[in-house]
């Protein structure tokens, strides 16, 4: 699998030429195996882009957080 930069992932989900399961996807193994585990352990479907959504709110969630308390 070859990883692309964020910068053009992020264009390609605003253009439309990716939704955010595509992103996960092409982003990294890590973000991947991380997603492939939330949807585990949420009991969804990994291959539905309105699991990717769920996954992508859930980190920006946290990613809000940490900025919130100085952690980011």
């Amino acid at each position: 699998m070859r990883y692309e930069p964020e910068e053009k992932l992020i264009e390609k989900v605003q253009s439309g030429e990716f939704g955010w399961k595509e992103y996960i996807i092409h982003h990294s193994r890590e973000l991947s195996q991380e997603y492939e585990q939330y949807c585990h352990r949420k009991g969804l479907d990994p291959s539905l882009e309105e699991s990717a959504i769920a996954f992508m709110e859930m980190k920006n969630t946290l990613l809000d957080e940490a900025l919130e308390t100085g952690n980011a």
